[in-house]
This record gives C-alpha cells, structure tokens and sequence, in this order.
C-alpha cells in the first residue's frame, strides 16, 4: 500500500489505543455502539443519552444506555466484544471468537443474556470485524470480513429472521488485496449499504455495494479512481437517502471527504476542514445526523450535523483529549462533546 512519510499523519487508531498497552489511570474501555469506536472511561457514572455503549472489563461486558445501565453481563477471556445495538427489545453484541476463529451474537434483554447462533456456512478460517444492520428496533442483518488471514478477506453478509441466520450472501470477494473497514446503514425503505476500503492493486480506495431485495449489487468505488489511499469509510442513513465520509490523501495531508446518497450511486460532498483526521465515525438519532473526528491540524475534535440533502454544519471543540467523547444531546441545548469521565468537558 502506498506509504506517505511526509504527510500529516492521522492521530493513532482510537481503537489500537485502547486496546494496547494502556496506563492505569485511564480507566476502563467503553466501546461506543452506535459510534462504532473505543472511549476511555473513568469511574462514576455517566449519561450517555442517545448512545448506547459496551463496557469491557476482564470477564465480563457492561451495556449503558440512556435509560439504564446493566448488570454485567460475563463473557469469555477469548472473545472481544466488538459492538452494541439497541434492537430486538434490548441489546444485540456481536465479536471475535479469539480462539476458533468465529463470531459470537449475544442478545441481552429483561435481564437475560442469551447466545445468538452464528452464520452458517463458514469458508474461511477466520471471521472478522462484524457490523450489525437494524432497522428501527429490529436487526435486520450482520456483514463481517471472512478469510484466512487479512490479505484475502471476502466481505460477506447474513440476514438475521428473528430466530437464525439466513443463507450467507456473498458481497466482494477478495481480487487485488486487503478488503477492510466495514461500515454498514439500513435506509428507510430497507435497502441495506455497505461500505469497506479496498485494495485496487496501487492504492486504498472506498467500496460501495446496495443489497435490495436479498440482492447485492456489484461493488462499485464510490469516487473517482485515484492514486492516492482512501482509507477508513463511515456511513450514516438519513431517511432514505445517506452520508458517506472517510480519510483521503490529498498529496500532502490526510483530510475528510464525504459523499451523499442519490437513490442509485453517491455525489461528492465537500470536503471538511482540518488535517490528519483520525477515524470518523457517525451517529443518527431522530432524524439527526453527526460526524465527529479528530484532526492534528488544528489540534481539535470536530462535530458536523448533516441534513438529509446532505448539508452540514460543521463546529470544533478545542480539548487536550484524545479519547474520542461522547456526543451529548439533551433537550433545549446544542449538541456537545463531552469526557465525562475527566474532570473537565468541552462544549462547541
């Protein structure tokens, strides 16, 4: 893959952070469901309002969500919950199995956690990195990387029907190199979008695929081809239409590009200030839409609400924090980003 030493790096991956080597003092790690991304949290309790997170502690995972927080839900020192959903009236987490190489579901609801079947028909070796598809309170579906290692990754995807996994439906198999970076939306009439980088034999580029009617079209880029990497993709439904963004380089620095969702293809969007963004992730509620990232250039996170039409409004919030916050929405008041678990809190 193309290599850029001279550029503006983006910040490290919040996710190889938090999941490396960490200081003490920095708590234990909450992984943002909705925002698909890790947190550091400290003690004391937090609101997380609209967001629904896990928390990963030795042994065991902990739900919070905006009404409740709950028990901890135990889980083997060889699994590595990965995400959270409110669906199915509770909570669906799906992650790695680290010792056979699969997935594992688990559905927390009334207090009970019980252990989902997995898909069938496993090809590969190893199973990776799944997202989880909802619609409304429903789960519709999961997609996940499968191969035998990351080099020959296919992007497959399995519709969930209240008791089991359908037959699994395969997306992009694997041609040039390294498929990876799912990011995954339901639009409102139900047409399923799935996002990934892919190698095209010179560079990263972004993928797209639509599933409508239990069929997926071919993968498409969702730019013009180009020579330089685009890498870390994020996409968000807003009705029945979508926001795209992820990480380019635009011959010096890393910057966010995003795209809209035209009914049968993607338009470019603009381009956000800021340079050397980390991993940008979206969050949806009522209707609403944000994007929150970091950049090193100028050393601030940033908070972008989008409409439907795609337009966005875009605010920065100077922190000495690296842990990506928690977006806070409460009644009467702007969106915030928030660390509730330092002493301090940084509102745009």
């Amino acid at each position: 893959m193309n290599s850029t030493p001279n550029s503006t790096a983006p910040p490290s991956s919040p996710k190889k952070r938090a999941l490396g080597t960490a200081a003490p003092d920095l708590g234990r790690l909450v992984r943002l469901g909705l925002l698909g991304t890790l947190a550091v949290l400290g003690g004391g309790s937090v609101a997380l309002h609209a967001q629904v997170a896990l928390e990963i502690e030795p042994g065991s995972v902990r739900i919070w969500s905006p009404a409740e927080t709950s028990e901890p839900v135990s889980i083997s020192s060889d699994r590595l919950a990965l995400v959270v959903v409110a669906a199915e009236d509770g909570h669906v987490i799906a992650g790695e199995n680290l010792a056979s190489g699969d997935l594992f579901f688990l559905h927390r609801a009334g207090g009970r956690t019980v252990e989902l079947p997995t898909p069938p028909s496993r090809r590969g070796i190893l199973r990776s990195s799944p997202v989880l598809l909802t619609h409304g309170d429903r789960l519709e579906g999961s997609a996940w990387l499968e191969g035998s290692n990351q080099q020959d990754f296919t992007v497959l995807a399995s519709a969930w029907n209240g008791t089991s996994w359908e037959k699994v439906e395969s997306v992009s198999i694997q041609k040039s190199g390294p498929q990876l970076a799912l990011s995954a939306t339901v639009l409102e009439d139900g047409t399923w979008l799935l996002l990934w980088a892919g190698f095209d034999g010179t560079d990263d580029d972004i993928f797209w695929s639509r599933r409508r009617d239990g069929i997926w079209s071919k993968p498409k880029r969702l730019h013009a081809d180009n020579q330089v990497p685009d890498i870390l993709p994020a996409v968000t439904a807003t009705g029945d239409s979508a926001v795209a963004a992820w990480s380019f380089f635009d011959g010096n620095d890393y910057r966010i590009r995003t795209a809209h969702w035209t009914g049968s293809g993607w338009a470019p969007g603009p381009i956000l200030s800021g340079r050397g963004p980390g991993q940008a992730t979206f969050e949806s509620v009522g209707g609403r839409s944000f994007l929150t990232f970091q950049t090193v250039v100028p050393d601030v996170w940033h908070l972008v609400e989008f409409d439907p039409a795609g337009t966005q409004r875009q605010t920065t919030v100077a922190s000495p924090f690296t842990e990506r916050p928690l977006l806070v929405l409460e009644e009467g008041s702007p969106a915030s980003l928030q660390w509730p678990w330092r002493s301090e809190a940084a509102k745009p």
